[in-house]
Order: structure tokens, then C-alpha cells, then sequence
């Protein structure tokens, strides 16, 4: 059995978990392309350790954090 991002990939990934790249965990472009708003920096805490992500705006937060509990993100427009 493979890995469809192979081992040298996986390992990249999962290093991302533990100290952010500068890049959108989401989009995977720049996390402060739209500086002075981002990047934005979520920190998740548990008594084993800590998870630290970046994001580029809130709209690839949201869809990330709705995709985790799974759902869609649905921005309404007024």
C-alpha cells in the first residue's frame, strides 16, 4: 500500500502540524498575502501537545474548520 503524496510528501505534511511553513494549511498559498489582516493563527491545545496552523484570510479558516467538523462553510451574502 502507497501513499498518494508518497513518504517524503506525508512527512512534509505532517511536520506542518507542529510548526507552520508560512503557507494557508488550506489553500497552500502564502499565509500573509494579505498582509496587514493576515496571516491568521490558530493555535489547538491538548494535554499531549499543541497543533499550530496558519491561514491566509477567514474565509479558508472557515471552510477548513467546517470541513473538520464536517460540514460546508456557507457564507451568506446580504
Amino acid at each position: 500500500m502507497t501513499n498518494s503524496i508518497g513518504d517524503d510528501g506525508l512527512e512534509e505534511h505532517m511536520q506542518r502540524f507542529h510548526e507552520p511553513d508560512g503557507y494557508c494549511l488550506h489553500c497552500r498559498r502564502s499565509a500573509n498575502q494579505h498582509h496587514p489582516v493576515g496571516p491568521i493563527t490558530i493555535t489547538i491545545s491538548t494535554p499531549d501537545e499543541d497543533e499550530t496552523h496558519e491561514f491566509c484570510n477567514w474565509v479558508c479558516f472557515g471552510e477548513w474548520a467546517a470541513r473538520c467538523a464536517g460540514g460546508v462553510l456557507v457564507i451568506e451574502r446580504n
